[in-house]
């Protein structure tokens, strides 16, 4: 079993719990919009929204299951209707990069 670095488990626990709520409140903050008295959307609109908050969903869950990989994927999404975007980073662990990861790492810092 892993064993758990007690500083940084609590520093998890403060800000986990402080971004948790955040989300929370976030989405709780969506209802509001479907009083139609208000608002007007499609139902597509409103399954594309829901599809996208529950693959990132999916995806932040299986970041966190995935954790003790060696090698793992992380994708970073944004929502826009009628497409969603993703931004993929492969986080590699490896002491000697080859150029092919040296070129895609500077191209995709050159887009922040």
């Amino acid at each position: 079993m892993y064993e758990v670095n007690q500083e940084k488990r609590n520093k998890f626990i403060e800000i986990a719990g402080k971004r948790v709520n955040n989300a929370i409140h976030n989405l709780q903050i969506l209802e509001p919009m479907a009083n139609s008295n208000n608002y007007d959307y499609t139902k597509e609109d409103a399954e594309e929204m829901f599809s996208a908050i529950q693959s990132t969903v999916d995806m932040l869950k299986e970041e966190f299951l995935r954790k003790f990989e060696k090698n793992y994927k992380k994708d970073k999404m944004s929502f826009s209707f009628n497409k969603l975007n993703e931004t993929k980073e492969e986080i590699i662990e490896d002491t000697n990069p080859t150029d092919e990861n040296i070129e895609y790492e500077k191209d995709y810092n050159e887009g922040d």
